[in-house]
């Protein structure tokens, strides 16, 4: 019996198949049977019922559990005491939103190849509703994503807040009076998907005035700027990454009656004593991240 067979036990338990825990795992799913099938032999019991489509774990897999969040818990414990940080190892996969990954994050990607070098990442760059669907699924081990309300089995580190602005393309004609949504009904306004904060952001500034336009979407920022500076419509941009496009005049701010509120981020995991990978990626996080932060997690 060794921490990985118990480990690969436990992430079927959680995931329900033999075929999600070795995805998760970074694994074929031989190596997981085989795997299950030692640590039964060694105990001389049977873990899972094969007779069932799910992977349905037995009266004494059930036991088990326990003893092997207990024993996982304990060599996390090893691992953080004992063991120098330059020598952890093992792949995390982290959700990354749009906004952190054309900002910030290859100084974090630079930050954990110099501290622990034996780690490696998996990026996934998202909108907020997957991302936040695939942490709490567990095919994410923590997120870099918007939002300040989460789960309360989720560690929360902020990582500060962005400021966003309605902007135009240079050639786009918006009259001088043209403060509120309703303005705007022969422009057309560009937002992210709906699966996203900024949709939502878009969605309220245009019901507060009972406009009954319905934005276009798409599902990169990067895109909706390029547009923008195309003239194709109007959109809400985040100054911080447009200055060079602002002091050039392909990008122009227009002032409206009210401006959405600062947007917050976080990095994000999931509560766990096993989750020492995550804690330290989420500290660096906090550390290189160029939004206006606060720097205390929540616990």
């Amino acid at each position: 019996m060794n921490f990985r067979q118990l480990e690969t036990f436990l992430e079927i338990v959680r995931l329900g198949s033999f075929a999600a825990a070795a995805n998760k795992l970074n694994a074929t799913q031989s190596t997981i049977s085989a795997r299950i099938q030692e640590l039964e032999n060694d105990l001389g019991v049977v873990l899972f019922d094969r007779n069932q489509r799910k992977a349905t774990v037995t009266a004494k897999g059930r036991e088990l559990v326990g003893y092997a969040q207990r024993a996982l818990h304990l060599q996390s414990e090893i691992r953080q005491q004992i063991v120098p940080s330059s020598s952890l190892s093992g792949i995390v996969r982290v959700g990354v939103a749009e906004l952190v990954a054309v900002t910030w994050l290859p100084m974090l990607v630079a930050t954990v190849r110099q501290r622990y070098p034996n780690i490696t990442l998996e990026l996934d760059v998202s909108l907020t509703v997957p991302l936040r669907s695939r942490l709490q699924s567990g095919e994410l081990d923590i997120a870099l994503l918007p939002g300040e309300s989460f789960d309360p089995g989720m560690a929360v580190y902020p990582l500060g807040s962005v400021v966003f602005r309605w902007m135009r393309g240079a050639n786009l004609a918006v009259p001088d009076d043209a403060h509120e949504p309703t303005d705007f009904a022969s422009i057309r306004v560009l937002s992210l998907g709906e699966a996203s904060v900024h949709y939502e952001m878009v969605s309220s500034w245009l019901e507060q005035s009972g406009s009954v336009q319905r934005p276009d979407l798409c599902n990169s920022m990067t895109v909706l700027s390029t547009l923008t500076m195309a003239n194709v419509g109007v959109s809400l941009l985040p100054p911080i990454c447009y200055e060079s496009e602002l002091r050039e005049g392909r990008l122009r701010i227009i002032p409206t009656s009210s401006e959405p509120r600062p947007v917050p981020f976080a990095a994000v995991h999931k509560r766990s004593r096993l989750a020492l990978l995550q804690g330290m990626i989420a500290e660096a996080a906090m550390e290189v991240s160029t939004f206006s932060r606060d720097t205390r997690p929540t616990q």
